[in-house]
């Protein structure tokens, strides 16, 4: 009866200790912000509101400016955080582009970090003398219904977010800013995409 009991346990023990863990969903109260697909051309500037409070959090502009070396102007398309919110993006300026479901942490996702009051560049055109010679370059070229991760920053506390950005080579070239959303629990994930 005794090894009966032993082997019993042994059994039990062994069968629980190879069960799987769940691992706990994310707790979520997302706050969403349908941005009606918003063309950003150079006469059309977007500012979001994604917490809803009446100031502005991010900045989608198309700008003109001098390249580095003085040769070359660059026709950007940038998004500015505003205050002390954050873009997840590399040191270089080039934002982080996510999927549709992936998770979008309160952590730095190394090389990408969470960067205050910078400018990302989504996309740039290099504008040379010769007009026929410019061209576009930069991570979001080509992307549809891409995810820029973003962190709202509200009483020293980070709540992790997203904008739905599009780039049409339909003249003139564009950005077109879907949605956006942001998880109102403080430190906690959200899932690019998650309505």
């Amino acid at each position: 009866m005794s090894k009966q009991l032993l082997l019993i346990s042994c059994a039990t023990l062994l069968m629980m200790s190879c069960s799987k863990k769940e691992t706990p969903v994310p707790q979520t109260s997302v706050e969403y912000l349908n941005l009606n697909n918003t063309v950003v051309t150079a006469n059309n500037v977007l500012v979001i509101d994604l917490d809803k409070d009446g100031t502005a959090d991010f900045t989608v502009t198309k700008e003109l400016r001098e390249g580095d070396t003085g040769e070359n102007d660059l026709l950007e398309f940038r998004v500015t955080s505003s205050g002390q919110h954050r873009i997840l993006m590399l040191d270089n300026g080039t934002p982080a582009r996510k999927e549709e479901g992936v998770l979008i942490k309160n952590e730095d996702e190394l090389p990408y970090r969470w960067d205050p009051l910078l400018a990302a560049a989504l996309l740039t055109r290099v504008l040379t003398l010769d007009i026929a010679n410019s061209y576009w370059q930069g991570e979001w070229m080509n992307q549809y219904n891409k995810y820029l991760a973003v962190q709202l920053i509200k009483d020293g506390k980070a709540y992790q977010g997203w904008i739905q950005i599009s780039f049409s080579h339909i003249l003139p070239t564009r950005i077109i800013v879907h949605d956006a959303a942001y998880n109102k629990i403080a430190g906690q994930p959200i899932k690019a995409g998650q309505k």
